[in-house]
């Protein structure tokens, strides 16, 4: 088993979405059954999502009472629907919530059992809401052990194994628009193609550069993302650990000794570097001029430029960029 889960604040736009048929399976049974817990509308989806309206609304400082968590079964295992209730009953229990208002709906118009609930943070009696915080981990703990227990497909979680189970490859997780075009288009993820061009070059990269370098070969290059970092051709986007196992901004900081280096932060380095190797009485009045833009471009850019510079370097290329300016000034 599978769960998505996301917050909204808006009971009856969740509840309209849950009776609504998709546009591609208008063919098809969307909703199978339904079933209340706390409500007195047990069995109507939009008179119940009022009665939570009406119950969140005594605690108006909660912003997104609404708890809307859909759980999918393998396509081979076939729940019953006490089953799923129980399933859903275990999980609601876990997070504190059985005797929250909510209300379960199963689905019928995919090809795998799947259920969704909505659930009502502010508690129908003492108007408490329940902070849930990061509650991934209890999901999963809560399905592991009744996948186990009711001989379902078992499919390790990222937050949870049982004892004999190993954490899943997370470049084998697709995206929800990534599974969505896979799904529904027939398209081929974006960081299944990124997977199948770069990965070896994620692995064998000894540097940032080197790196950059070789994603440049494929029309790819690295963005810094949240926490993390993203590889993108400038339309779509993959996040780096979903691409090699040894991708994400923690791993390859640590094998190539420094921190995140952009393209840019690179060419700055290349260009401080010449600078230092700059020797101004060879130069020509043309090369003076050049290093001098140079240099002007480069104190604009890059922080602490004196302090990576010479202290005598530094000062001539000064000079220089004093008289380059003179002569803008003058229009020579």
């Amino acid at each position: 088993m599978i769960c998505a889960s996301r917050l909204s604040n808006n009971f009856r736009a969740v509840a309209r979405y849950l009776e609504s048929p998709k546009s591609h399976r208008e063919d098809r049974v969307r909703v199978t059954w339904v079933e209340g817990r706390n409500v007195i509308s047990d069995e109507n989806l939009q008179a119940a999502a009022r009665e939570m309206k009406l119950i969140s609304a005594a605690n108006p400082r909660v912003k997104r009472p609404v708890l809307h968590i859909s759980i999918s079964w393998a396509p081979d295992d076939d729940p019953s629907r006490s089953q799923m209730a129980e399933v859903f009953d275990r999980v609601l229990a876990k997070l504190n919530l059985e005797e929250h208002q909510a209300m379960l709906v199963a689905h019928g118009d995919e090809h795998y059992a799947h259920v969704h609930a909505i659930a009502n943070r502010v508690h129908p009696i003492t108007r408490r809401t329940r902070t849930l915080g990061f509650f991934y981990r209890d999901i999963e703990e809560t399905l592991r052990k009744a996948e186990r227990e009711m001989n379902f497909r078992e499919t390790p979680g990222h937050y949870y194994q049982l004892p004999g189970q190993a954490p899943p490859d997370r470049r084998e997780s697709l995206s929800k628009e990534a599974h969505k075009a896979t799904q529904s288009r027939g398209e081929v993820p974006f960081q299944v193609l990124v997977r199948d061009a770069a990965e070896v070059d994620f692995d064998a990269a000894s540097s940032w550069k080197n790196l950059h370098a070789r994603l440049d070969q494929h029309g790819l290059r690295l963005l810094p993302r949240g926490s993390g970092l993203v590889v993108t051709d400038g339309h779509e986007y993959a996040k780096c650990s979903s691409v090699a196992n040894n991708a994400s901004l923690r791993k390859l900081e640590a094998r190539f000794g420094e921190s995140w280096r952009s393209t840019e932060d690179i060419s700055l380095d290349q260009q401080v570097q010449k600078l230092k190797q700059v020797k101004i009485a060879d130069l020509t009045a043309i090369g003076k001029q050049s290093i001098a833009r140079e240099f002007m471009q480069l104190d604009n850019k890059v922080l602490g430029l004196k302090a990576r510079l010479s202290q005598a370097v530094f000062q001539s290329l000064k000079v220089l960029a004093n008289d380059e300016r003179q002569r803008g000034d003058l229009g020579l």
